[in-house]
């Protein structure tokens, strides 16, 4: 298999969202107050904040909420408005208010991987406050994907080179722990 390369493919500028965008982008459908959560010790569906850190995920609560508030989809890239944060949720989450959410059927674990730095980027243009990552900025915001022959995102290269990296990243590990394991038992492991 030959390996893919970026700087073999085409790229080209895509708005983020709106009527030509590459998503569909939308805020929150649950925008749930922290204090207002039903918590629970055996909660299991995520609440995504707009901090940097556990992807997103400050903690984990009950699908039960009151139901004024309604659970976002999973697989969709998330962005807080105000710290710029961006991250893929692969499951359903419960959210606060000033996160946006990014879908497209083409979407998947692989691909976010690959845009969501690329996204990272522009974000850094956006700050807290009154320049901050408003749904018209994100509308008219661009980013540079690898194109098919019909002009359009490229989606399987995406997957296909995010795929390469993952395995040769796997591989990379698993040499290193072998080569370790090898050295430590010829000298009678310590």
């Amino acid at each position: 298999m030959s390996k893919l390369k970026l700087t073999d493919r085409v790229w080209q500028g895509f708005f983020i969202g709106g009527k030509e965008g590459i998503f569909q982008i939308k805020a929150t459908k649950s925008g749930i107050d922290k204090n207002k959560l039903k918590v629970s010790e055996n909660g299991k569906t995520p609440y995504i904040t707009r901090s940097d850190m556990d992807n997103g995920i400050n903690l984990f609560v009950s699908d039960e909420q009151m139901p004024k508030y309604k659970k976002d989809d999973g697989n969709v890239i998330t962005i807080g408005l105000d710290t710029q944060t961006v991250f893929y949720q692969k499951n359903s989450f419960w959210t606060g208010q000033n996160i946006q959410v990014l879908s497209n059927d083409n979407l998947n674990y692989l691909v976010a991987m690959f845009i969501i730095p690329l996204l990272k980027i522009q974000m850094k243009k956006f700050a807290w406050g009154s320049t901050g990552a408003t749904l018209g900025r994100l509308n008219r915001t661009r980013i540079m994907l690898p194109v098919n022959s019909d002009g359009l995102p490229d989606w399987q290269f995406m997957e296909g080179f995010m795929k390469q990296i993952e395995r040769d990243k796997i591989a990379s590990v698993l040499s290193y722990y072998n080569n370790s394991l090898n050295n430590n038992s010829l000298r009678g492991g310590g």
